[in-house]
């Protein structure tokens, strides 16, 4: 007589921490929506065995390997550098990263910070025409992004222990090709902030003009 088959052992605490960080390196990939992550998550939260936690992830394609080179968005003008780039990364872990002056960010722009800051400062980018997506991730980590007055932005974020701020800004018509700013955010244990702010350029112009 065979015996029964004794109850799976709940997953540990760490355990749970490991599923949850790497289903927000999915996120921060792009493998996965803001939404399913959000299901994903109250799903480790109910997981019963370790089997469980394993299940969320193993319809999710391989992840970078550690130390991997991920190409960056070039800062060189889009006439001179070719086409621009789909993808991008920002990376700052235990670090700090800085996307600012005239860079071209690519269509789909990825930002990581894991215990360490990243600022992204849109105000003198040359953006493609249309849609540029940035997907933040910070994980007991900070990321600031910043930008210039009358881009359409719209933001999108979740925080869990952690805060995803937007300062509101005046909101204007958005022509077809007109460039627009999609940022989707995740906030564990950090902050993210978008902030609008005149670039330099635009404070200098603004001060020669009332002399």
């Amino acid at each position: 007589m065979s015996e029964p088959s004794l109850p799976a052992k709940p997953p540990t605490t760490e355990a749970k921490d490991r599923a949850t960080a790497e289903l927000c390196e999915h996120f921060a990939a792009g493998h996965i929506e803001l939404d399913a992550l959000e299901s994903r998550l109250a799903a480790v939260d109910e997981a019963k065995s370790e089997a469980e936690l394993a299940e969320l992830v193993r319809d999710l394609p391989a992840l970078p390997a550690a130390g991997a080179v991920v190409p960056e968005a070039s800062a060189v003008a889009p006439d001179v550098a070719g086409p621009r780039p789909k993808r991008g990364w920002a990376l700052a872990v235990m670090g700090a990263a800085t996307r600012k002056g005239e860079w071209s960010p690519p269509r789909r722009l990825n930002a990581l910070a894991v215990m360490g800051g990243i600022e992204l400062d849109f105000r003198d980018a040359r953006l493609a025409p249309g849609e540029t997506h940035v997907t933040i991730v910070a994980l007991m980590g900070g990321v600031e992004v910043i930008v210039p007055p009358g881009l359409p932005v719209t933001v999108r974020g979740l925080g869990l222990l952690g805060a995803v701020d937007q300062e509101e800004q005046a909101a204007g018509a958005v022509g077809p090709d007109a460039p627009q700013l999609k940022v989707t955010a995740l906030a564990c244990m950090g902050g993210v902030e978008v902030k609008t702010r005149a670039s330099d350029k635009a404070r200098e112009t603004g001060s020669k003009r009332t002399r």
